[in-house]
């Protein structure tokens, strides 16, 4: 299977922003974000997930790996010098969900969202041959924007594996997986929670594209079009109504994604 499968697969806004980059940069994004998506699987689709992951992160440590994925990130980590704290957090954060998965305060969920896609963010900034300081930051911060939105969009997915990425101080009451799944259940205190997520993504966001300044010229224009189509999915949330959210999963069609494409490219010639 093609490393770019994954991207294109599981990751489409990125697979169309991505489309705007030079070939053998993107060819190194798609391999970062099949690591990735591999060592997520792990936990999401196996019973038996921390033995699985465990695995993998022995792989990994191995100097010589059988497997592929592993052995072309270890490539690319080399070439652009990405440091082992990273992918050290972004483990410790997958394995997060070995467990039983409970957010207790927005602290929480945005030190969590650091983990599984600020890391992320972090790696790509380096990728893109960017480690100021303060690139890294801001790319830190478009990770966990991301994070937030797919927090927001997958809650009903997320209970029905156990998952309760919600902070609960967001509630009056403690909200538990049960609740999320029945129908019965006033929804709207979800959906007020909800909104506050991607509210909080709002201020990352913000973050995420003012450190674009900080990119390589050709690489700006496509990060600014990944976030645009990303932070869109948090609006179509929110302009949503109960019924549609709970019952359909919100993403940006072909020609939303070439309208914000459009207009994206207009914004970013005035701002940038």
């Amino acid at each position: 299977m093609k490393l770019e499968f994954y991207i294109k697969h599981y990751g489409k806004s990125f697979y169309w922003a991505g489309k705007f980059l030079k070939k053998n940069i993107f060819a190194d994004c798609s391999i970062l974000y099949a690591f990735c998506r591999i060592a997520d699987d792990l936990v999401d689709n196996n019973k038996n997930s921390k033995s699985k992951i465990d695995k993998f992160i022995k792989e990994y440590s191995n100097i010589k790996s059988k497997n592929t994925i592993i052995n072309q990130f270890k490539k690319i980590q080399i070439k652009y010098n990405i440091p082992n704290k990273l992918i050290n957090d972004l483990f410790y954060g997958i394995k997060l969900d070995t467990k039983t998965v409970k957010i207790q305060s927005k602290k929480e969920i945005i030190k969590y969202s650091y983990y599984v896609a600020g890391t992320v963010g972090a790696m790509m900034a380096h990728i893109f041959s960017t480690t100021h300081p303060k690139a890294i930051k801001h790319a830190i911060d478009l990770g966990i924007a991301m994070q937030l939105t797919n927090i927001a969009r997958d809650v009903v997915t997320d209970a029905k594996l156990g998952r309760i990425y919600l902070p609960q101080n967001f509630f009056r009451q403690n909200i538990k997986v049960k609740d999320i799944v029945n129908e019965n259940f006033d929804r709207s205190k979800l959906f007020a929670a909800i909104t506050k997520v991607i509210n909080m993504s709002e201020k990352f966001y913000k973050s995420g594209n003012d450190g674009i300044k900080y990119l390589p010229w050709a690489i700006r224009f496509p990060i600014f079009l990944a976030s645009s189509l990303y932070q869109r999915i948090g609006v179509k949330i929110i302009n949503s109504n109960l019924n549609k959210y709970f019952n359909s999963r919100i993403y940006v069609g072909f020609f939303e994604k070439l309208f914000i494409t459009l207009k994206t490219f207009f914004i970013f010639n005035f701002k940038y």
